[in-house]
Formats: C-alpha cells, sequence, structure tokens
C-alpha cells in the first residue's frame, strides 16, 4: 500500500469529520486538495505537484457508513 493510502487509512475518522461529502486529494500524507468533482481534484493536485501521483477520493459521510454498515450485517440479523 503506498504511504498516503496508508495515511488515508489512519485518518479516515478525522477525514470523515473535516471533508464528509467531498472529494479530497492527498499527496505526501496531506490533503492539498478539497472539492466537489473528483476530476477537478485530481487535476488541480497534478498541477500543484506534477512530480506526484496524489491518492483521490470521496470522503462519505457519517450517516453514508451507517447505511453501508447496516447492509452489510443485515444478512446476519435472524427476525
Amino acid at each position: 500500500m503506498h504511504k498516503d493510502d496508508r495515511w488515508i487509512v489512519d485518518h479516515f475518522e478525522e477525514l470523515v469529520t473535516k471533508y464528509a461529502g467531498r472529494y479530497i486529494a492527498v499527496v505526501n500524507e496531506q490533503v492539498v486538495v478539497v472539492g466537489r468533482r473528483a476530476k477537478e481534484v485530481d487535476d488541480t493536485a497534478r498541477e500543484k505537484y506534477p512530480d506526484h501521483v496524489p491518492s483521490v477520493l470521496f470522503v462519505p459521510r457519517e450517516e453514508d457508513l451507517i447505511c453501508a454498515l447496516f447492509g452489510l450485517i443485515m444478512p446476519f440479523i435472524e427476525d
């Protein structure tokens, strides 16, 4: 796993708190661009840091995570 991807995993809760519902670009273990569209975030990060490939991701909202988790455990819940 790339160091920026590991940083994202290690700081995911903080990212959800700060950037929920937006796209972010991470370079050198820092959030360098925040926006509403993945392509714009990626393009801007590549312009700012031409020697790096940014890690771009959509940061889910807490309610999105709850729905996803509920969907995962629902098959195991018995009536």
